[in-house]
């Protein structure tokens, strides 16, 4: 099998913007009016409340460089001359082959509610297809 990324032709303001529309998806997903209020009842989260003593500001600057990281590695493997079809395509394959398993599985040992698995991948894959979208296009 031959594999070879080229990290070097990756377009880093490309996949930035990937990073920064991913995290605003996540903003809009995980917001009451979408999906935040039945996810933090599964989580037995107050949105109305304060965290207590979690550094939100922390938290977010991780999330971030973890997008950062996925929107990088679908960058290269998508290479330089691809589509915005192929983006979409390559992202929802991760997402859905990788993640949603992955947390799928943690989730249900964990005995998570089966509709948080749903909430939590799904953002995942439509995430992973727009930065593929995003990548596939302009990158």
């Amino acid at each position: 099998m031959d594999f070879t990324i080229n990290f070097g032709a990756i377009n880093l303001l490309v996949v930035f913007a990937a990073t920064v529309a991913s995290n605003l998806l996540g903003g809009i997903w995980y917001s009451p009016l979408v999906f935040g209020k039945p996810w933090a009842k599964a989580n037995n989260i107050d949105l109305g409340g304060s965290y207590g003593d979690r550094n939100m500001v922390g938290i977010f600057i991780s999330g971030f460089i973890m997008q950062l990281i996925a929107a990088s590695m679908i960058a290269a493997l998508l290479g330089t001359n691809s589509t915005g079809t192929e983006g979409i395509q390559l992202g929802t394959l991760m997402a859905v082959a990788f993640v949603f398993t992955a947390m799928g599985m943690t989730n249900l040992f964990e005995r998570r509610p089966i509709h948080l698995i749903f909430i939590n991948s799904a953002y995942h894959v439509a995430s992973f297809g727009l930065m593929g979208l995003i990548i596939g296009t302009w990158g």
